[in-house]
């Protein structure tokens, strides 16, 4: 008990004056802004976010060295795990831009297909990589690139996945910072501040070990805010889920398949099989933000268990495909006025927080936007985490060798450091994609990693077949982005490029290899 009273010292006051001050932000007067964000729903919003700060107090990990921090020891269960994975691949992308995409002129449930190759790249990992990264006994992938590849090539990899993590949690800070404005009215870049900083403290609290568990807590909370917001927008229709199901098919919103072949497309049937499988592959073996998780298991049988549970989670994108398609009739029962259906149309990814603030009852309402705090933080946190490993014990290490033989609590220290630098990192960046949300969120959030994760791929490849210079890799990775770059500007779909961009990195190198070997 008196440990629990400790922790809550320690966070309350800060909590209790963010709190403080988003009350006071919610007298705004942005078009998209709710005026029925109740005391009610306040309240449950902030007891959402400083329980889950006392509770990541609570169970953070009590080894104090490097190991405690960044891999819990590999103590934690694969249950608790394959929730943090769940929550940290589903994001607020999920709850918003899902919906917003059905919702749009153009959309309607073809970027389901999309879970099949989410599906399918989960176990393309358990069965290629895991096994490896267990065996060599690592922090991260790019520790295992330097143990197959050398430092050189080890060093380009952290650098790829540090602009490709960058830009992705950017988007998906964003994201959150998006419901909190349209709740309280206020800018862009206040709400995208508050956010940060909660990120900022859970991760530093306990690192990935307060991370996992808070990350499970709010996988529950998202996934009930899931189901009630489905419930209702099934239930705010008059005639329920037949009439709703009626004014969807009559807007051409319930096409699932997409057959086509143009490679324009961005949701077809090939796109999910073949490039969405890379990308989810790629997000599982080379993006240390969803990697280290999987590395804090007990041992290889409990890993592959927490990664192929958590193809659970594509249960959470059906179901806010669904809540699109609620809203679809809702509002075609219940128009926007002219003035909201233009702002709407600017930024789309609005519409289900508008929804959720003007249209349901209290309570509800304040569970489902405590929801989607916990699918934007669960990502953002980890990221922190991912990004403080990789640029202290990867890079800083090479760069200053003094790190190696460092007190470990020292290095902790300076890694908890890190975690503020890279979250005032990403407030920047997320407020720089501000400006660039015409496609919307769901569209942005797989372009900006595009250009760097399709190489990752390719090394990690490499790696796994020990083959590969770093000149005939780094000439591959240049030729990757510039084929991707062509991609872009052509309107090829983005889940093309990492396919491609893997290929053409692997081709280079296994055929520079081939060539060196029948050399005289």
């Amino acid at each position: 008990m008196c440990y629990l009273i400790n922790a809550m010292k320690k966070y309350i006051v800060a909590l209790s004056f963010i709190f403080i001050s988003l009350t006071a932000f919610a007298i705004g007067d942005d078009v998209t802004a709710s005026g029925h964000f109740s005391v009610l729903n306040w309240t449950i919003l902030a007891v959402f976010l400083l329980g889950t700060t006392v509770f990541g107090e609570l169970v953070k990990s009590k080894d104090k060295g490097l190991d405690g921090f960044f891999r819990g020891g590999k103590q934690l269960p694969w249950w608790a795990v394959s929730l943090s994975l769940i929550a940290t691949k589903t994001s607020v992308a999920t709850f918003i831009a899902v919906p917003a995409f059905v919702f749009s002129m153009q959309g309607d449930l073809t970027y389901l297909q999309m879970t099949i190759g989410f599906a399918l790249g989960n176990v393309l990992f358990v069965f290629v990589l895991l096994r490896e990264y267990y065996k060599e006994n690592i922090y991260s992938p790019y520790e295992f690139i330097q143990k197959r590849l050398g430092v050189k090539v080890s060093q380009l990899s952290r650098t790829f996945f540090m602009l490709g993590a960058t830009m992705s949690q950017g988007v998906r800070l964003l994201g959150t910072a998006l419901v909190l404005s349209v709740i309280t009215g206020q800018s862009t870049i206040v709400c995208i501040a508050i956010i940060a900083g909660f990120a900022i403290a859970w991760s530093y609290i306990g690192g990935i070990t307060t991370v996992v568990w808070t990350d499970a807590v709010q996988f529950i909370i998202f996934i009930f805010g899931a189901l009630f917001a489905l419930i209702y927008a099934v239930g705010d229709i008059p005639g329920g889920l037949g009439e709703m199901m009626s004014i969807a098919d009559q807007k051409a919103k319930l096409s699932l398949l997409d057959l086509s072949l143009d490679p324009h497309k961005t949701y077809t049937l090939w796109v999910g099989v073949l490039g969405c499988t890379f990308f989810e592959f790629g997000s599982n073996a080379v993006d240390q933000v969803v990697t280290q998780r999987a590395l804090c298991c007990k041992n290889l049988h409990e890993a592959r268990k927490a990664v192929g549970f958590s193809v659970v989670g594509v249960i959470t994108t059906w179901i806010m495909a669904f809540v699109g398609i609620g809203l679809v009739a809702y509002y075609h029962v219940n128009p926007l006025s002219p003035e909201l259906s233009e702002a709407i149309s600017k930024e789309p990814d609005r519409i289900f927080p508008y929804y959720v603030v003007n249209a349901l009852p209290e309570g509800i309402s304040g569970l489902i936007i405590a929801a989607m705090f916990a699918a934007g933080i669960s990502t953002l946190d980890s990221a922190l985490t991912a990004l403080s490993q990789t640029s202290v014990m990867g890079i800083g290490s090479i760069l200053f060798p003094g790190l190696k033989t460092m007190p470990e609590k020292k290095v902790v220290k300076i890694s908890k450091l890190a975690i503020i630098v890279w979250g005032g990192i990403l407030a920047l960046l997320a407020y720089t994609f501000s400006f660039f949300q015409d496609g919307g969120l769901l569209a942005l959030g797989f372009k900006v990693p595009g250009y760097a994760y399709g190489t990752l791929i390719g090394i990690a490849f490499l790696a796994l077949m020990r083959k590969g210079t770093f000149s005939s890799i780094l000439i591959g990775s240049v030729l990757a982005v510039i084929a991707i770059a062509l991609m872009h500007i052509e309107g090829i779909s983005f889940f093309w490029w990492f396919p491609v961009g893997a290929l053409i990195v692997m081709a280079t190198a296994l055929l520079n290899h081939s060539i060196n070997r029948h050399k005289p």
